[in-house]
């Protein structure tokens, strides 16, 4: 009963109609499942996936493609383009799909298509297949992450919600860490046996996802429950900017990512598995702040953290342009990661704080399909410049993107209006 009572004191900040549908809503939740069982079985999902995507996005992508396939330095960021403009152009539509359907329903979705696409790369293992490879895992994303942070926001007042997207995004990052690790030992010589390890934790994700997330939203399509109002009603300017500086924030500091690799190989003269173990410790350090980060969005606001990030993004990336050792660039890696941890969850509970139930799934997925797009968009000029004007080049535009975007957030955080703060949950 404390998760309906949290769902109760939320309401405050909704308008009526939103107020109208929630308490339909949380009635449903209070009786399928306890709300710290649903954010556990969901952390699991996202772990397991995220080892996947860790797998797949970092060292077969960045270096098996380009290096044993001979593609070329550019092509860990088409690939990762492919993936992030599948998911900008399908997370939408996926979320709109979660508002009408059992939002686990999503999730299994998302997670039936992973295993094709990396089958169809490790059975195939042309580069050419690893185009349509790519964009067939940006739509299982996109089924995927909507639905998570939209019975994330169902589940939990506005009080709460940074810290759980913190927790959730924790998971994320153990996940991707440990694939990205174990690909940087075994890509040399196995990555078939790489991406028989992804299909594996994937598969292996679809059992929590099935039995520790309920269905819990049926009863509220019943005949007499409130008219679902329509999108122009519950959209306003403070979305739409809001969806902006989403981008902005995506784009910088991915742009980078296709310049990470040769950076450490042909400016530093060091292996890609000493690229990727320098870059543990600030993987460690991000992940120990996305709770903490969370909490401040609660606590101070959600603009707070937003800007603290964009300022320790952009001193990464200049920190990193001008490195000539692998502790000073690993050190810039670290500002710039941590920076990105302090964005997410103000962005997400900014987005769940400012969208009744009724269009949850619908505008969060237009704001985690502008993080596709930003993943479109930023690897994809990143690995041409770095084909083109080298890697500390690339950081260096990267931070100029990413000043940009702390300067645009400054300006909103000035008009940014926080919901009132619901009562906490106890």
């Amino acid at each position: 009963m404390r998760a309906t009572a949290a769902l109760v004191a939320g309401c405050a900040t909704l308008s009526p109609m939103a107020v109208e549908q929630t308490s339909v809503l949380h009635q449903t939740i209070a009786s399928a499942a306890r709300p710290r069982r649903v954010a556990a079985s969901l952390g699991a999902v996202i772990f397991l996936l995220q080892v996947a995507l860790g797998i797949m996005l970092f060292p077969i992508f960045q270096d098996h493609v380009p290096r044993a396939l001979g593609a070329g330095d550019a092509w860990g960021g088409i690939l990762l383009a492919a993936y992030g403009l599948a998911r900008f152009l399908s997370e939408t539509p996926t979320g709109a799909i979660s508002d009408h359907i059992e939002r686990k329903f999503d999730l299994l979705i998302g997670l039936s298509l992973f295993i094709p696409a990396v089958a169809l790369m490790a059975v195939v293992d042309v580069r050419w297949v690893y185009l349509p490879g790519a964009a067939l895992l940006g739509l299982g994303t996109a089924f995927f992450w909507p639905a998570t942070y939209a019975i994330s926001a169902d589940l939990f007042a506005e009080s709460l919600r940074g810290k759980v997207v913190g927790f959730l995004n924790v998971c994320q990052l153990l996940g991707f860490g440990l694939g990205a690790l174990i690909g940087a030992f075994l890509v040399g010589g196995h990555p078939r046996v790489l991406m028989a390890i992804a299909v594996a934790v994937v598969a292996c994700s679809a059992l929590p996802a099935a039995l520790g997330i309920p269905r819990y939203r049926l009863p509220h399509h019943h005949a007499d429950a409130p008219r679902r109002p329509p999108i122009r009603e519950v959209w306003s300017l403070q979305m739409g900017l809001l969806c902006v500086l989403v981008l902005l924030a995506t784009a910088g500091p991915t742009l980078i990512i296709p310049a990470i690799r040769p950076f450490g190989t042909d400016h530093l003269g060091v292996s890609f598995t000493t690229v990727t173990v320098a870059l543990i410790p600030g993987v460690i350090l991000g992940g120990a702040l996305y709770i903490p980060a969370g909490h401040l969005a609660d606590r101070a606001g959600r603009m707070v953290p937003f800007v603290i990030g964009e300022a320790l993004v952009v001193a990464g990336m200049l920190t990193v342009s001008g490195a000539d050792s692998v502790v000073v660039a690993a050190t810039g890696g670290a500002l710039i990661f941590c920076g990105y941890v302090f964005s997410v969850p103000a962005f997400i509970s900014a987005t769940m704080d400012l969208v009744p139930e009724s269009h949850r799934g619908t505008l969060i997925g237009l704001t985690v399909a502008l993080t596709g797009l930003g993943l479109a968009i930023g690897p994809g000029i990143g690995g041409a410049l770095t084909a083109t004007i080298g890697a500390p080049a690339t950081f260096r535009v990267g931070g100029i993107v990413s000043a940009a975007t702390c300067a645009a957030v400054l300006a909103y955080a000035r008009r940014y209006r926080t919901p009132a703060p619901s009562p906490p949950h106890r």
